[in-house]
Order: structure tokens, then sequence, then C-alpha cells
């Protein structure tokens, strides 16, 4: 049976929980690395996410978006699929290595959602696509590469083949559809945010990015958690803004202290329980 990576699940504030049309997968180039990426589109300020990034080899996904909501990745198509983000650069290619593990991706995404496996290009219809490919209504984004050259059909290639073998067997477990429980997130890795596709904002007109509060961040989310710490005395106050930098962790490890809990620095079941308790 073929498999895919493990997820780590690490929501991002940026997202419309209502429910999305899955008539698309959409592949982008993040135009920068993958941690770095992770971290910028965690960022309330940024006005951008996606569903799934991957690092270069496909040996690592990350999910920030539930399936079955809408990310801000490719404005006006953001309730039209689901979005999954590779690490790279234009100008530099793209190895053959992250386009096998990114049409893996994109094969399971299609038979979890009973997307036909063509390229719907122009977003038209249903199947996988570019972000390139959705033009001015998608944010004008280049991407991977041009729909008529090499790599695309390379891509393309690598597409059915992957469709193919999923479907000589049951398919595997892999991304969730919804949230994830508490005990699944992770926070961001601790590096400087990456601005992705350039830093501009993928939110389509009429989504904005809400006021921090308890009930408009889902449970887990790294805003979430840095909401619940202010309210149970972080000092100095931390920024709301989704990204887990040290002074998150060392309020995190100072809130765990002082409630006699094991001070790793890490978000689980106990923990989550006195930060509800202190937030009540």
């Amino acid at each position: 049976m073929t498999q895919l990576a493990p997820v780590k699940q690490v929501p991002s504030p940026n997202y419309t929980p209502t429910a999305i049309a899955h008539d698309l997968v959409i592949v982008h180039l993040m135009e920068g690395g993958y941690e770095g990426s992770v971290a910028w589109l965690c960022m309330p300020k940024v006005q951008a996410s996606a569903h799934l990034c991957m690092n270069d080899d496909g040996s690592e996904f990350t999910q920030l978006v539930p399936l079955s909501m809408k990310a801000w990745a490719q404005c006006a198509f953001n309730g039209r699929g689901v979005s999954i983000e590779a690490p790279g650069f234009v100008a530099r290619g793209v190895a053959d290595v992250t386009l096998r593990a990114l049409a893996r991706a994109t094969a399971w995404l299609l038979h979890a959602y009973g997307i036909p496996c063509q390229h719907a290009e122009g977003g038209k219809g249903r199947g996988y696509c570019s972000h390139h490919d959705l033009g001015a209504a998608g944010g004008n984004h280049n991407d991977i590469c041009d729909v008529d050259d090499s790599t695309w059909k390379k891509f393309e290639g690598f597409v059915e083949e992957e469709y193919a073998a999923f479907a000589a067997g049951p398919l595997p477990t892999w991304a969730l559809h919804g949230l994830p429980a508490p005990h699944a997130v992770e926070l961001p890795p601790n590096v400087t945010p990456e601005p992705s596709h350039g830093g501009a904002p993928r939110a389509e007109e009429g989504d904005v990015v809400a006021h921090p509060t308890a009930s408009n961040f889902p449970h887990g989310s790294t805003a979430d958690l840095q909401w619940r710490l202010n309210k149970a005395g972080a000092t100095p106050a931390l920024a709301v803004d989704g990204h887990a930098g040290p002074l998150t962790r060392a309020a995190l490890v100072a809130f765990q202290k002082a409630r006699s809990l094991d001070p790793d620095g890490l978000i689980g079941p106990k923990t989550w329980a006195a930060l509800d308790a202190a937030t009540a």
C-alpha cells in the first residue's frame, strides 16, 4: 500500500470556518523554505495560509487548516478546494523528488474527495491545477512552472502514476478533514518567518483577521495559546501573532512551573486542561 509521510498539526488562525467545495487540488510553490513559510502562514497579519505544506523531499508535511474549511491561499478560489504548498524557488526549478512527493499528496487528495485525476486548466471544472493557473482571480502568482512546459508535464505524469498506485488498495489515513484534537497540535518551528509568495495576502475579499478571543481562534492554535497565556498573566505580555517564538515558549514554561506541571514547553493534555481552567 502506498504510504505518505506523517502530518504535523500546526493550526493557523488564517482561515474561514466554513465548508468548501472539493472541486480542485491547487498546488503552489512557496518561493521560500519549508519551516520559515509555515511560521509565516501562522501569523494573522499576513492574511495567508494553506491546507498543507511539505518539505523538500516529502518526508514531512504540516497541516495548517482542516481540509473541510477555507484556507486563505488563492483569493477568489479559496472556496473551491484544497491547497498544498511545496518549498522552492521558481528561478531554481523543482527537483524530481519534490515533484514526486507533491504528486503523491495530490493523488491522495483526489482519491479522498472523489476529484477526477485531470488537469483543471485555469481552475475550470474539477481536477488539479497550479496556483499559476488561476490568474488574477487567484492572486496573479507565478508558480512551479508554466502549464505547457516540461516540468508541469512531468508532474502530470507523476500524478497519474501515484493516483493509479492508490487505486490498487485501500486509501491510507492521512491528513485531517476536521480540526485536530489538542494533543495532536505542535508549535510552529522556532524560526524566522519567511514571506511565501512574496508576502502577498491571499484572503479573498470579505475575509478579515479577527481580534483574538477564546471563541474565534481554534482550540489548539498558537494564537489561542498566546491569548490564554496572556489571560493567565504572562509577563511580558505576548503578541498574539501566531508565531511561537522564544517569548511564547518561555511563557508556556513559566505557566507550567506555576501550576506544578512538567516544564517541558510542550502542550499536552494536562497543560491544555490547566490553560482551560485558567481562562474559563
